[in-house]
Formats: structure tokens, C-alpha cells, sequence
């Protein structure tokens, strides 16, 4: 879901304490379903790893990651701190203000063994995808890894426990999921694999993680705080809040009733060439 500003897509959700328990849930939610931080395809043995979290958010995903790997040396990148995590004790982690669709400030460039994103779907369309794996790639160095994880929007489905149960509701999320507005184009996300291809990446592994039924509720109420997000936001291009706060009651009550959505998460792994 995103408005347009100038060519650029501009996140469309708030920065407040309650949105950061929403991506601090996403964050534990994507690691039970794909049942990984960083996907076993990529070693992590060597010492002296650096690793960069992009788009990092909260910084739960690097924070978790210099935890398990307290050898590691972790920086979190993102347009606003607003939602930066306090760091308490933990020494191997650095967040720092940046758009990751500008270029990386020299220090930055080919430091990097792992760079990982995630959820980069509501900022980037079909012509951003090109210029974002770009940038992202100037991070590593030869022979580094690209984990890039998001949600295959264009295939969500209704999952409903009677076939005659009537989801109205339902069926238009999952079209707001495909396209939430007429600029959006995220075919990109169906084609990274091929992305990465045509950008020089050697393709080492592509994974599809299905939204399983005990973890069917939890996404579906997660999607639920994100409505609510764009209600309190009232973003402009987005909807009139009035009409997402009916969607969200109808959505609820269709929940209630045991309907939800089907959604496979798609993680692309990529080396660089040393």
C-alpha cells in the first residue's frame, strides 16, 4: 500500500510505538514461518562477518542476528531512527540514517559479506526493483550474499473453511494485496530470481515459506494493524479512513467466522562474483 510523490513511493504507514510492535511481530512471525535469520544456504562460519540489515525498521531482525552471532558485526540502515530499537548492551550492532535508494556513503560500499532484506513491498514497484538491487549490491563484497525476502502479493487467496462460505470482504483484500492502487506494479517480487540473474548474481537458492494454519490468524491480524496504521495516518491516495475502518470491521468479522488468506513468502539468495 503506498502513495507517490514525485516518482517516488512514500511509506504510507506510521512511525508510532504501536506500529513497531506491529513489525517487531513481523519480524518473530517471518522467523517461525521461514524458520531462519539468515537461510542456512549462506555461511556463516568465517570470522570477522559484516553484515548489513537494509531497510532495517525496528532493527529487530539485526538485533536478533547479533545476538545468535555475537562474532558478527551488524549495521541497520533506514530512511527515519524514528522506530530505532535501543541498543542496551548489544556492542556488534550499529544503526545508521540512510535512503537505500541514494548511493551508500563510500565507508559503506563492498564491506559487506551478507546484506538481507525484507518487506521492501509497499516502497518499490516495478521500475524501483532494478535500482534498489543495484544499490544494494555496491554493499557487498566479491563473493557476498543478498538475502531478499518479501511476500508474493500477486498470489494471495481466500482460505475459507466451507467453499460456500461467502467472503466479500476476503476477496477484496486479496485484490488490495495484488494492487493497492493504480500505480502499484509488483510483478518484481514473482521476478527477483530473474532480477538477480540479469544484475550478474550467481543464483544459489530460491524459497517459498506457505503461511501454515497456526500461523494463519496471527498474519491475518498483523494485516488488520496495518489497516489501522493507514486509518489513524488517513494518508492521502490511500483511502478515506471511514471507508478502511468499515473494510476492517467486515474483514473481522469474516475472520471470526474462521476465513483468512493464503500467502507464500518468497526468499531469493544471491553471491556476488568474486
Amino acid at each position: 500500500m503506498a502513495t507517490q510523490s514525485e516518482g517516488r513511493v512514500v511509506y504510507p504507514l506510521r512511525r508510532t510505538f504501536r506500529s513497531s510492535i506491529r513489525l517487531n511481530f513481523n519480524h518473530l512471525l517471518m522467523k517461525e514461518i521461514a524458520g531462519y535469520l539468515i537461510n542456512p544456504k549462506i555461511p556463516v562460519s568465517q570470522d570477522n562477518l559484516r553484515v548489513a540489515d537494509v531497510g532495517t525498521g525496528t532493527a529487530a531482525w539485526a538485533l536478533e542476528t547479533a545476538i545468535k552471532y555475537p562474532g558478527v558485526a551488524v549495521d541497520g540502515f533506514d530512511i527515519s531512527s524514528e522506530q530505532f530499537s535501543p541498543l542496551y548492551s548489544i556492542s556488534n550492532v550499529r544503526l545508521i540514517v540512510h535512503d537505500c535508494f541514494e548511493p551508500f556513503p563510500p565507508e559503506f560500499v563492498g564491506q559487506y559479506d551478507i546484506v538481507h532484506a525484507r518487506f521492501w513491498l509497499c516502497l518499490v514497484n516495478n521500475p524501483d526493483a532494478p535500482v534498489l538491487l543495484r544499490n544494494l549490491m555496491t554493499l557487498l563484497k566479491p563473493g557476498g550474499y543478498l538475502q531478499w525476502f518479501e511476500p508474493l502479493a500477486m498470489s494471495v487467496t481466500v482460505w475459507k473453511p466451507d467453499s460456500n462460505m461467502q467472503t466479500p470482504a476476503l476477496e477484496q483484500h486479496c485484490k488490495v494485496w495484488a494492487k493497492p492502487k493504480p500505480y502499484t506494479t509488483y510483478e518484481w517480487v514473482e521476478q527477483l530470481p530473474q532480477l538477480f540473474h540479469n544484475h550478474g548474481l550467481e543464483a544459489i537458492t530460491t524459497d517459498r515459506h506457505r503461511c501454515g494454519d497456526q500461523h494463519r490468524a496471527m498474519w491475518g491480524q498483523s494485516n488488520l494493524a496495518g489497516y489501522q496504521d493507514l486509518i489513524d495516518e488517513n494518508t492521502e491516495g490511500v483511502g478515506n479512513a471511514e471507508e478502511i475502518k468499515k473494510f476492517v470491521g467486515a474483514l473481522e468479522v469474516e475472520m471470526k467466522k474462521g476465513a483468512s488468506f493464503d500467502t507464500t513468502f518468497l526468499c531469493v539468495i544471491g553471491r556476488k562474483a568474486i
